[in-house]
Parts: C-alpha cells; structure tokens; sequence
C-alpha cells in the first residue's frame, strides 16, 4: 500500500506544522515515560498526569524522564526544537 504522504506518524508535512504552531493553546507538556524499539513513545501529561502513547514510523532521539509537547489537535511531538509528526494509540 503507498501513503498519502499527509499520514501521521511519518514524515510532518508543512502544513501539518504550520496550523499546529498557529494553535499555540494546544500544545500540552509531557515527560516521556518510555520508549520502544517499535517507535511506540509513552507519555504522562505535567498539568493532568494523563497517560498517552504515541507513534513515529523511525526513531525519535528521547529517552524516559525527558521533557516534550504535544499538540494532539495535530498529532505533532516536539521534542527541543525538532517536530515528529504522530500517531496517537
């Protein structure tokens, strides 16, 4: 099967990353609680301690206890100053 290209999880569009850095209010803090060889990335959100998983189709260079942001409006991690785009589980 050949992708779109626009799905999450692979590579983040331009779009995908423009209208997910123009809804700034959306971005929720996380710490990643575990990494998989998978591409599967835990998280646990600071402000409600509600647990998340996530996709990225290649490796994310994160590791359990680092600091990141979600914007699930966008399915986008941003880990620093990088952008993943991302699958929720």
């Amino acid at each position: 099967m050949m992708r779109s290209g626009f799905e999450t999880g692979y590579e983040l569009n331009p779009i995908q990353r423009l209208a997910a850095n123009a809804a700034a209010s959306h971005w929720r803090d996380a710490v990643v609680t575990g990494v998989s060889a998978d591409g599967w990335i835990d998280l646990v959100d600071l402000e409600t301690e509600t647990p998340s998983r996530v996709w990225h189709y290649a490796a994310v260079a994160v590791a359990a206890g680092e600091p990141v942001s979600l914007h699930a409006q966008y399915s986008v991690l941003a880990v620093g100053r990088e952008q993943f785009s991302v699958r929720a589980a």
